[in-house]
């Protein structure tokens, strides 16, 4: 169980940090971030592939926007708990589920902010006992315009023991 308890959890729904600055969508990085997600789709590479598919110019890989979990579009203080402090034992801490929202394309040359709020906090019994602590964040991105351009939801769960005290 967190450090915290459920209580004092609940009092942190619905706050909104900044927990994105200046993520630069560059060329270089979209072209190594589709390598490592290995899609070879050109849209992601070629500026003129990407035009005969309806866009600007070079599109960013949906999922792109996890590089902005990287320390240098991080202010200070913005962690793993999105500048929350939930009192998570990280050792205990899972990656739950996770869903993007597109409102448009992010494109090479976009610079991009975010802001998280903590929109929900639960606790349910796990299979083996104990009890499991979900912190669900939402993040909405935004382009240098002030544009909505999508929106992150994702889960964290603080697992349980299993029952018995025991890891």
């Amino acid at each position: 169980m967190p450090s915290k308890s459920l209580a004092a959890l609940e009092r942190q729904v619905g706050r909104t940090v900044t927990t994105v600055e200046d993520l630069v969508v560059e060329l270089g990085k979209v072209e190594e971030f589709a390598r490592a997600i290995k899609d070879d789709n050109p849209v992601f590479r070629d500026e003129e592939s990407a035009r005969e598919q309806g866009y600007e110019t070079v599109l960013a890989p949906l999922t792109f926007t996890r590089t902005a979990y990287f320390p240098r579009y991080r202010p200070d203080g913005v962690g793993l708990n999105h500048g929350f402090d939930l009192g998570f034992d990280q050792s205990r801490v899972v990656h739950g589920e996770q869903e993007y929202v597109y409102k448009q394309p992010i494109h090479v040359g976009d610079v991009i902010s975010g802001e998280t709020t903590l929109i929900d906090v639960y606790e349910r019994t796990g299979s083996r006992g104990g009890t499991m602590t979900f912190a669900v964040f939402e993040t909405v991105y935004r382009n240098a315009d002030g544009e909505h351009v999508l929106t992150e939801r994702l889960t964290r769960i603080e697992l349980a023991g299993d029952g018995d005290g025991d890891d």
